[in-house]
């Protein structure tokens, strides 16, 4: 069986409540039986409680150490608690992320210049759910009216703008899930001059599962910023249109060879 020590401020009080026991019992055979134990040359009753007395000071005074000890002790333990309560809680959290994503087309011709889409995302890049989703974003989104058929773009943009209108539209959002929205094309979104709105500040407030106050947090989506982000190009879409070209180039060879033997049987 493991044998536990006592905290130092227990040790302390002990040795404070044998001293002054022993005090106690020498002063009161003093009183009753007289100096019975004087010798020669011995201390007097008043030298010896001042000894005692000394003694039961430095009983005191280490005592008040122990305890202060144990209290820096404990403090540091609470910090430490604190400490890995938050690597914990950061472990487990969930992490909602709104951005701007850019998905880059492979053009036919390799070396021209990229196309592709943007969009709206909405992504739990956490550990764990997030509860009560409230997104908000100033100004509403907006876009340009081609890349749109006629009468399209409000209502598409009424629908993205009520997911951000600051009430609870996703009541639970689990790891690893992920919405995106239609913004419009790029390069021409980004090189637009007709003053569409460019920037858009997005607000997202959730709760977790192990949290008791909710997690707040701010995105700004700036298309000037995307602009001059390198977006790679998805090597499956490239590798896709490079085989719809070598295809285009073998139909356009077998056509020719069966042009050749058209002509070759006339003969």
């Amino acid at each position: 069986m493991t044998h536990k020590e006592s905290p130092g401020w227990l040790r302390g009080l002990a040795v404070l409540a044998v001293l002054v026991l022993a005090f106690g019992l020498f002063y009161a055979s003093a009183v009753i039986w007289g100096a019975w134990w004087r010798w020669e040359s011995m201390p007097r009753p008043e030298e010896w409680s001042a000894f005692f007395g000394a003694f039961a000071v430095g009983a005191v005074a280490f005592a008040w150490y122990q305890i202060r000890q144990v209290d820096r002790s404990n403090r540091e333990l609470a910090k430490s608690n604190d400490l890995a309560r938050l690597v914990n809680l950061e472990a487990i959290r969930p992490r909602v992320q709104v951005s701007l994503e850019i998905v880059r087309q492979a053009s036919r011709i390799r070396g021209s210049a990229a196309h592709g889409a943007a969009f709206v995302s909405l992504r739990n890049a956490g550990a764990g759910p997030a509860n009560d989703v409230r997104l908000s974003v100033t100004p509403a989104f907006t876009s340009l009216e081609k890349f749109f058929r006629a009468g399209m773009m409000p209502s598409h943009f009424a629908e993205l703008n009520g997911f951000f209108d600051g009430n609870v539209r996703f009541p639970i959002l689990a790891a690893g899930k992920d919405y995106v929205w239609y913004l419009g094309q790029v390069p021409d979104l980004f090189d637009d001059e007709t003053g569409v709105l460019r920037q858009w500040t997005v607000t997202a407030e959730y709760l977790g599962t192990a949290s008791t106050e909710p997690f707040r947090e701010t995105f700004v989506l700036d298309l000037d910023i995307e602009k001059r982000r390198e977006v790679p190009i998805d090597p499956l879409d490239r590798i896709g249109r490079d085989i719809e070209v070598v295809g285009r180039e073998m139909k356009g060879i077998g056509k020719e060879l069966g042009n050749i033997n058209t002509a070759v049987r006339k003969r």
